[in-house]
């Protein structure tokens, strides 16, 4: 992950024998860094690129940790008195962990509780099925298209105006609410914005208004396909229509 711009975590540094420990307490959870320190041969280690140095403290000579596991765990709903561990990991840097960290108390908690001032964009980064992620900031409060994978490989286009829940994207419509994991996701599309670039850059004769949609059948040279309503052809994810379309509309709506 990149750097972030959200409010710097208030950890608590606490150097102990072989473990560099980073705590972050808040009133509803406990969050934690602990970077394992490499002792006999890390200087060694780190200069074949197996363990990545750390500076412990300001001032402080360099030390040598070979990985950085980061949890959060819930004062809320607790487990035997102690807090609730929610989520783990293990990663090789620092800011891979605190990043993670950022996330994850942002898609936990409730907005309302301020923990989103400390997760910045990543409480709306998500990744999708290919292993890509994507930021939905912008997308929030608009139309937009997802399209899903089914479990048995066919794919479907859901369309509705876009929320965030904790983990799941919310696609509103007229008569419903579709809950969606990111991870099912293939591609998600702001149709909002899609539309009005269209609409600047398209023939506008017989342009519908939406997507690369108009209102002809494709004929000879037309890049495009038969469109889901009679009498209409798409050009969604095909080149140039010299047709239907001219200048810079392919790039900018496809």
């Amino acid at each position: 992950m990149n750097r972030v711009t959200a409010q710097p975590i208030p950890w608590v540094f606490t150097d102990m024998p072989g473990i560099l420990m980073w705590t972050w307490v808040s009133d509803h959870f406990v969050a934690r860094i602990a970077g394992a320190e490499v002792t006999a041969d890390g200087a060694n280690a780190a200069a074949e690129g197996e363990v990545a140095p750390v500076a412990a403290t300001a001032g402080a000579s360099t030390r040598f940790v070979r990985s950085y596991n980061w949890d959060v765990a819930d004062r809320i709903r607790t487990h035997d008195g102690l807090p609730r561990m929610l989520i783990e990991g293990t990663t090789t840097t620092f800011e891979q962990a605190e990043n993670l960290v950022r996330e994850h108390v942002g898609k936990l908690y409730d907005p309302a509780l301020g923990y989103r001032a400390f997760s910045g964009a990543l409480a709306n980064t998500f990744t999708l099925t290919d292993g890509s992620s994507v930021d939905v900031t912008s997308m929030i409060g608009t139309q937009c298209a997802v399209t899903v994978l089914n479990p048995d490989g066919s794919t479907r286009t859901l369309t509705g105006k876009l929320s965030v829940s904790g983990y799941r994207w919310h696609l509103t419509s007229v008569d419903t609410i579709m809950k969606i994991l990111p991870e099912h996701a293939i591609e998600i599309t702001n149709t909002t914005q899609v539309a009005e670039r269209a609409r600047s850059f398209a023939r506008t004769d017989n342009y519908t208004g939406i997507g690369r949609i108009y209102s002809e059948n494709p004929g000879l040279g037309c890049t495009g396909h038969p469109g889901y309503s009679p009498g209409t052809v798409d050009h969604a994810g095909e080149p140039t229509c010299p047709i239907h379309e001219e200048g810079r509309t392919a790039r900018l709506v496809s």
